[in-house]
């Protein structure tokens, strides 16, 4: 690994310390946050230089890898999964190309606007699209663990809604 790549993946895990600090996350899960971040820079580096090319597919894989990763901790923590998610995707989000778009648009050049807000749009898609099929699949798992009765330890829906709303964030 180039020294380059490694300052991205620890920037990664910085910016992701520092949203989580904006967010008010307690102390004591930054260093999980950073390793969200750290992961999900590692895995869109991997796959865009040895998988895939182009932007979509790597941070797919990316933003559905950070999705597992928040869903474990959420289980591990007893947290939300979105708390570790929001914070560890950071590093994925397309601010340079959406500065870059919207620079083009203010110096009237609708081609790279147009070419910069392209691959802002593929990069928020790949976002969302990892994000939903992870929590799918996750919650999907949860439904056969359940209906196996593996799951909730015979608590009903409302008393594991009440513990939800009860957790220590």
């Amino acid at each position: 690994m180039e020294k380059q790549q490694i300052i991205q993946l620890l920037s990664g895990a910085a910016g992701s310390v520092g949203f989580g600090l904006i967010f008010n996350l307690r102390k004591k899960y930054l260093p999980l946050v950073a390793a969200g971040g750290f992961l999900g820079w590692l895995v869109y580096l991997l796959c865009s230089r040895y998988v895939w090319e182009g932007v979509f597919l790597p941070t797919l894989a990316a933003s559905f890898a950070t999705a597992i990763f928040a869903e474990v901790l959420a289980r591990v923590c007893h947290v939300p999964s979105t708390l570790f998610f929001l914070t560890a995707v950071i590093p994925l989000v397309p601010g340079r190309t959406l500065y870059y778009c919207i620079d083009a648009l203010v110096q009237n050049e609708p081609e790279q606007a147009q070419r910069y807000g392209t691959e802002t749009f593929l990069y928020a898609l790949a976002i969302a699209a990892g994000m939903a099929i992870a929590w799918t699949l996750c919650d999907f798992s949860r439904k056969i663990g359940k209906a196996g009765g593996t799951g909730s330890a015979g608590k009903s829906a409302e008393q594991e809604h009440t513990d939800e709303r009860r957790m220590d964030i």
